[in-house]
């Protein structure tokens, strides 16, 4: 059935299996189940299928969805506590692909500590080894032409760490610009080069950057193209989009709930559809938690307050929510450099159209690069080495978060150690706006009155954040958004690793080649910008930060009596056959952008579905 099928049709059909939202998870699930002729599969989606929409394939032009309800469902978090009352847009993919569609397209992996660290909560069977596999299954690595290789450095790549025919394509993009050729040489300088391949769970470093674009033709290959398209025609696979669901529906006459079906509405109108063996929520670590919630599953105290019976007791639904945190650092660029500012000249604009849709290249396929770097290497690099790790351990871990004291301590170790990153560096060719986080297109796209010149920006990015907040419903309306609290900078720790990562790009800034290319060697600020120092850094902080939308946690996988409210299987405590295969399932923040983590953990869920049908 193609994703505009019948609804007549879908209402009529009782599924195998019944999966709540066609995102990244969702459609990889959806493609996994139905290779099984036999069952049946049906996935409800509120977006609408946009794998022929230029804004969506062109690597260049995310921001451009950010903020449209077409493709956003455009979050915003509350006013943060911490962070004086600054509010931060969410944005989160409404189209068939979830956020893969709307993302930057960067394929990064944590590290093998990080998923270790998932079983060593309470998750037997889950450790980079189990999961090794699902990464390759996903992805098709393809190796960069001469070129590409002319240009930048990718000898760092380990083809056997890599998947070479799943359906997630990846590549070295076709462009690079002079800030990119500069990326990795600077780190070079300062001795924060690759140290090899970090897709192997264990490298660090600056390197060039895999990104999701398919070779051919330097488009994203993102869920929908990747695990959809080539199966939308299996008899047994049904897509429904332009679709809200609202509800889980239970059998709640015997001891553990049994899942029957999903409630959605089209256009307003109440529909149901049956389920003969499970459902799964894809929502998402915004919506899966809120469908929860809707469903009786949750806090009795939250859920009576707003009518609705509770089914299942478990409080620590929403709970558990962690986020990267952003900050960044805006410079001017030096005269002749090209930055996203360069697009708003309507004749560069359009010699760069016609470089992307001719020959598949020029600034609109053009990538990013990254650097993953540890606190021990910041700190050494700002001459402060042992006092700064000190400062480290002697805070209290668990103040005002002594539910999770386990994870804490994992999260210290990792912080402490040489080669684990504490901070994702990256740079942007072009300005970012601290005051605009609240607009997730204006922030990345700012005002040619206000900023008429050329810009370049470094971000420092939390990768294993201590803050912990929550997503909870405020209403039994479907249609009202959660509360969406990320509590940022709760922690004291994270203000302090973040702030001494803000030093530390200072720095980068001012090494060559990279400071060659900014005004002034780097000390030349985008205006809102000024030097940081002790001093001032950590109020800088408070002011200006944002977030690299990868929210997770919020139906975290484990025991139900430590804070779990999926079990190593994700299913849902309390329930026979509903699971959660989303980021919310997962319990601790990893390093890295994290589409191929949800892609790899969605395969594994397949997986499990399978041998117990």
């Amino acid at each position: 059935m193609a994703s505009t099928g019948s609804l007549a049709s879908f209402v009529a059909t009782s599924y195998d299996y019944l999966i709540a939202g066609g995102g990244t998870a969702g459609l990889t699930l959806a493609a996994r189940l139905s290779e099984d002729s036999r069952v049946t599969v049906g996935v409800i989606e509120a977006g609408l299928d946009r794998t022929q929409d230029p804004n969506v394939l062109t690597p260049g032009f995310a921001p451009v969805m950010w903020e449209n309800p077409d493709y956003d469902w455009i979050f915003k978090t509350t006013p943060q506590k911490h962070g004086n009352c600054r509010v931060v847009a969410h944005p989160r993919g409404k189209q068939l692909g979830g956020s893969s569609a709307i993302n930057f397209d960067y394929w990064t992996h944590a590290s093998q500590r990080d998923i270790d660290d998932w079983g060593k909560l309470g998750n037997p069977g889950w450790s980079w080894t189990d999961l090794l596999p699902y990464y390759l299954k996903s992805e098709t690595y393809n190796p960069p032409p001469a070129s590409i290789t002319e240009q930048v450095d990718t000898t760092f790549i380990e083809p056997s760490v890599h998947g070479r025919h799943g359906p997630v394509k990846d590549s070295f993009p076709p462009y690079y610009d002079n800030f990119y050729k500069a990326w990795e040489p600077t780190y070079q300088n300062i001795g924060l080069g690759p140290t090899g391949d970090p897709k192997d769970g264990l490298a660090i470093g600056a390197y060039t950057t895999l990104l999701t674009i398919e070779p051919k033709n330097a488009s994203r290959s993102y869920a929908a193209n990747a695990y959809y398209k080539p199966n939308a025609e299996r008899p047994n696979l049904h897509v429904l989009t332009g679709a809200l669901v609202t509800k889980v529906d239970f059998d709640s006459s015997k001891e553990t709930l049994v899942a029957t079906g999903l409630t959605f509405t089209v256009d307003g109108k109440k529909h149901k559809v049956s389920a003969k063996r499970e459902v799964i929520l894809s929502a998402g670590a915004f919506q899966s938690p809120q469908l929860l919630e809707l469903s009786g599953i949750g806090s009795p105290a939250l859920l009576g307050s707003l009518g609705i019976d509770t089914l299942y007791t478990n409080p620590a639904v929403g709970e558990n929510l962690q986020d990267h945190i952003l900050l960044p650092i805006g410079f001017e660029a030096a005269v002749g450099e090209t930055t996203f500012e360069s697009l708003r000249n309507e004749s560069y604009f359009l010699q760069a159209l016609g470089e992307y849709t001719t020959n598949h290249t020029g600034p609109l396929a053009a990538g990013t690069s990254n650097a993953y770097v540890s606190f021990t290497q910041i700190t050494n690099a700002l001459t402060k080495g042992s006092a700064s790790r000190s400062a480290i351990r002697s805070q209290n871990h668990g103040q005002g978060q002594k539910n999770y004291r386990e994870a804490y301590e994992l999260t210290i170790q990792k912080l402490l150690h040489p080669r684990e990153a504490a901070v994702q560096e990256v740079y942007l060719p072009g300005a970012l706006v601290p005051p605009l986080a609240a607009n997730a297109s204006a922030l990345f796209s700012p005002s040619p009155i206000d900023f008429p010149g050329n810009y370049f920006s470094l971000l420092a990015i939390l990768e294993h954040p201590l803050s912990r907040g929550s997503v909870h419903i405020t209403s039994s309306d479907p249609t009202v958004y959660p509360s969406v609290d990320p509590n940022y900078l709760s922690h004291p720790l994270d203000l302090y690793v973040i702030s001494q990562a803000m030093l530390h790009l200072q720095q980068v800034a001012r090494t060559e080649p990279l400071s060659t290319h900014l005004k002034g060697k780097g000390k030349v600020f985008q205006p809102g910008y000024y030097e940081l120092n002790e001093g001032n850094v950590e109020a800088f902080v408070r002011n200006s930060f944002s977030s690299e939308y990868h929210p997770m946690g919020t139906c975290a996988m484990g025991p139900r009596h430590k804070g779990g409210v999926v079990d190593e299987k994700l299913r849902v405590h309390g329930t026979r056959n509903l699971r959660v295969v989303d980021a919310s399932v997962f319990p601790l923040q990893v390093r890295g952008n994290l589409a191929s983590l949800v892609y790899a953990v969605a395969e594994r869920a397949a997986d499990f579905i399978k041998s117990e049908g």
